[in-house]
């Protein structure tokens, strides 16, 4: 995996040499880390917790819960910002970066470059079936079947989102088509092994045709929901959550659209990567989870009367840069530079 699996213990048990900084925090210190949608509840008796995100998105509920918990501060690690999400008073975020240690992996795992080879405008998967990837995939296939290369499988949990209604009537009237033409059915592009394949270290070449033989990539990430209303009232969730999806298209110096959260290009914008593509990007800004995904709805049916080739030369400046800015070691830097302010902070605040 690009991320550790989940990990807890104290903090003189940490090997992981980029954390052993939180060993400084003394043996009333414990560690949950690279937590993913957690069950268990924290041990008691320690005065100090550090919880980190990285292999899922960040738990909220999970951290208000241990929060109501424990008399003790937690400190929680995450690639995402935080937003206008008001922690518990206990809570102390901070956002802390693993994308760049993922993306050396991925260099180091898939380390010869393949040409670009167009044969297709877009690409998408959609091997977890989701609210969000159904309609792309639906989109994709009313207004560019034959110019793109997709997958589809028929995975769907069920207590999934998928087959909640929207109360768009554009949005829900896709969703009906999905599941009148395409549920249940299957379409392979590869011999992808759901039960042998289904791990990082298999899916996150970024030499595959998915990403080599199309001019732009819809992402499909694993999770899309920003702007919340619940109990605690409007809020947008901490993101965005990126995965293998998105960075390999960054080390493939592949174009893509983000379909996930809200401020996926503008969260990587801050990390020195670039998105002055050549057709508007302005769905990035906007939090409103139903607004966000009808927008690339109608972005598909409009990049759809490009070429191929203008669809590569919309995004081929950005997109080369971006590669560039990873090969250089410039996002190493700048990834690591931040974490070190941030080890700073917590240090001074909790030693």
């Amino acid at each position: 995996m690009l991320v550790p699996m989940p990990w807890r213990g104290t903090t003189d048990q940490i090997s992981w040499t980029q954390l052993q900084w939180l060993q400084s925090l003394g043996e009333q210190a414990y560690c949950a880390l690279w937590q993913r949608w957690p069950k268990d509840d924290l041990p008691t008796g320690y005065k100090l917790y550090v919880v980190s995100f990285h292999l899922e998105a960040v738990d909220i509920n999970w951290v208000e819960r241990q929060s109501e918990l424990y008399d003790a501060n937690i400190v929680v690690l995450s690639d995402s910002n935080f937003y206008n999400w008001t922690p518990p008073a206990n809570v102390y975020c901070y956002t802390y970066y693993w994308w760049h240690e993922q993306v050396k992996l991925i260099t180091q795992w898939f380390p010869s470059q393949q040409p670009k080879n167009l044969q297709y405008k877009f690409s998408a998967i959609c091997n977890r079936i989701t609210q969000s990837k159904l309609l792309i995939f639906t989109a994709l296939m009313n207004h560019a079947a034959k110019e793109s290369l997709v997958k589809l499988n028929t995975w769907e949990e069920t207590q999934g989102d998928s087959r909640l209604r929207t109360n768009n009537v554009f949005l829900d009237g896709l969703m009906d088509q999905f599941y009148n033409q395409w549920g249940g059915k299957t379409i392979s592009i590869d011999e992808f092994n759901q039960q042998t394949d289904n791990h990082h270290r298999y899916t996150a070449d970024p030499w595959t045709p998915v990403y080599q033989q199309c001019a732009l990539h819809f992402t499909n990430e694993s999770f899309h929901y920003s702007l919340m209303m619940d109990h605690r009232g409007s809020y947008n969730y901490p993101g965005p959550f990126i995965t293998e999806k998105t960075l390999k298209c960054l080390v493939g110096a592949t174009g893509f659209i983000p379909v996930g959260q809200y401020d996926t290009f503008g969260a990587l914008t801050n990390v020195g990567f670039k998105f002055d593509y050549g057709f508007s990007t302005a769905f990035d800004s906007d939090a409103g989870n139903i607004t966000r995904l009808e927008t690339l709805c109608h972005l598909v049916e409009d990049l759809a009367t490009y070429s191929i080739d203008d669809l590569y030369q919309a995004t081929e400046h950005s997109s080369r840069h971006n590669q560039k800015h990873i090969t250089s070691g410039e996002f190493d830097y700048v990834c690591q530079t931040h974490n070190s302010s941030i080890t700073s902070q917590v240090l001074d605040k909790f030693l």
